[in-house]
């Protein structure tokens, strides 16, 4: 039996549009769902394109190593610029923390420095970048390498074990080094190239990761909140000691005292020094604080209210 052209024109379409979403989708037996975190200023979307991201122990490295700043970005040290003009981390009232379910291609590749360009700098070799846009560099601290489609991983316990401050370091640069040796955690990285787009069009072809659902957003003051309180309670006797701070309400973060009792509680009293024993809260405790803003709205349960995305 011969079809009409009226027929088949509709045919031809479907399968063709068919052909295009089954090209651009990530590989069934490639796909897997991770579920990451990740802090930047609220008036970026939540979709992570071209930005760092992290699983809980990941990003929760990322957050805890920068309780430090208010000493490091007074310190004049001009390898602090990659902390105290990281738009990720300065103006801490204006910063979120979403939590979403990320489909990436499991064939993943190297993992990128992706960071908001300031004042034409990245702070990470890429010194011709746009102000305001993120930004991805890959390879060395040369000159900027492309990235790819492929989503970049890294292993914080590999990353940091090579790192360890020395004779003459700063505290908080030995606190940088043994928050990751604690925590350890994975960081990915997810490249505008490799985006499969929000399902408004077919994804384009050979793309490496989608949001699979958005969790919760929430104000990263509410979650530092959350994770002081439990802190404090359990350093209570140090942080009773600071004269230019109290606890919860009376909390001044950006003393020096308590800014040591903090790192004191979460990784010993040694951590501060060079070859210094790793102790401090179970890191099973710090997991739960930190997951406690996202699992209920309740004030009263340790939760913070939900942005909208």
């Amino acid at each position: 039996m011969m079809l009409q052209t009226s027929t088949l024109a509709p045919m031809i379409v479907a399968t063709t549009l068919m052909c295009a979403l089954v090209a651009g989708q990530i590989p069934p037996q490639y796909a897997v769902n991770i579920t990451v975190f990740h802090v930047n200023p609220e008036e970026y979307g939540v979709a992570p394109i071209n930005m760092n991201t992290a699983d809980a122990l990941g990003d929760m490295y990322f957050d805890l190593r920068t309780k430090g700043l208010p000493i490091e970005c007074a310190s004049g040290d001009p390898a602090a610029a990659r902390d105290c003009d990281n738009a990720e981390v300065a103006n801490n009232s204006a910063l979120v923390i979403t939590k979403l379910i990320v489909e990436i291609d499991s064939r993943t590749g190297d993992y990128g420095r992706c960071n908001i360009c300031v004042n034409g700098t990245d702070n990470h070799g890429n010194n011709s970048c746009t102000n305001g846009v993120y930004d991805c560099t890959c390879g060395g601290f040369g000159p900027p390498e492309p990235c790819g489609q492929a989503v970049g991983v890294e292993n914080i316990t590999e990353h940091t074990k090579k790192q360890s401050c020395r004779g003459g370091d700063p505290a908080w640069q030995c606190w940088h080094d043994v928050t990751g040796h604690k925590t350890g955690g994975m960081w990915y990285s997810t490249y505008g190239a490799g985006y499969c787009g929000d399902g408004s069009s077919p994804p384009p072809a050979g793309c490496t990761w989608r949001v699979a659902e958005f969790v919760k957003r929430v104000n990263k003051t509410c979650s530092d909140n959350v994770i002081y309180n439990e802190v404090e309670s359990v350093g209570l006797p140090c942080f009773d000691g600071c004269k230019d701070s109290g606890v919860g309400p009376k909390r001044n973060s950006s003393d020096p005292c308590w800014i040591g009792c903090f790192y004191d509680t979460v990784l010993g009293p040694d951590a501060g020094t060079p070859g210094g024993t790793i102790a401090g809260m179970p890191l099973s405790d710090l997991l739960v604080a930190w997951n406690l803003p996202f699992a209920t709205t309740d004030p009263t349960k340790k939760g913070c209210p939900a942005l909208k995305p």
